[in-house]
């Protein structure tokens, strides 16, 4: 990964290299099958209270990513609530230039734990699309997986959500895992670019260990 275990990692500094499939992830190294993060938790659970709150989005990739897209891709937020029907709205802010875009959906609770599908009741004919939250801490990082068709194509999307700008050796290394189980590659993995005006106050310091 070209940091040491432990170490964290400034988006700006973020240099991506897959692993050996033949060799698991550091973190996986020592524990036996089903162990881990998402094992503790039981499942992922995205309508608990911790779960909630401000996310930013510091790693994408997906089918239609390419990693040349970073220079286009401005840094952006999602914040999660859940409202009182139990469904759960998640809404975005994007940095660019000086502008704040904002957009936002609602997710449906599917019966598999972590699931959820996108509330398309205000756009009818939109394709279908399933969200899955695949792993999560609630304090530090979570994993989502995106699911929909476009043009009758298949569109996969692997989120990298942290509490702060900076990623930790040990997520990046959860993230990576994720994206070659998915079986795309470091050219599908694009990172927001910081270096655009007006984001020197976005930056943050990573949690305490």
């Amino acid at each position: 990964m070209g940091k040491q275990a432990g170490q964290d990692q400034p988006l700006g500094q973020v240099t991506l290299s897959l692993p050996d499939p033949g060799q698991p992830p550091a973190w996986r190294r020592h524990r036996l099958p089903g162990e881990g993060v998402r094992a503790a938790l039981g499942s992922a659970d995205s309508g608990s209270p911790q779960f909630q709150g401000e996310w930013f989005v510091v790693g994408l990739a997906g089918s239609t990513h390419r990693k040349t897209d970073s220079s286009l891709l401005s840094p952006f937020t999602a914040t999660f609530e859940k409202n009182e029907n139990g469904s759960l709205k998640v809404s975005y802010a994007m940095t660019r230039g000086h502008r704040c875009i904002t957009w936002s959906y609602v997710l449906i609770a599917a019966a598999q734990p972590g699931g959820f599908s996108v509330d398309n009741t205000a756009a009818p004919g939109k394709d279908p699309e399933e969200v899955q939250v695949h792993d999560t801490d609630y304090s530090v990082f979570a994993l989502m997986l995106s699911r929909r068709r476009s043009g009758g194509q298949s569109v996969l999307t692997v989120s990298l959500l942290c509490r702060t700008w900076v990623i930790r050796t040990r997520v990046l290394e959860r993230f990576v895992h994720l994206v070659r189980a998915q079986g795309l590659s470091d050219n599908n993995v694009v990172f927001p670019d910081l270096a655009g005006p007006g984001l020197s106050g976005w930056g943050g310091s990573p949690d305490p260990a």
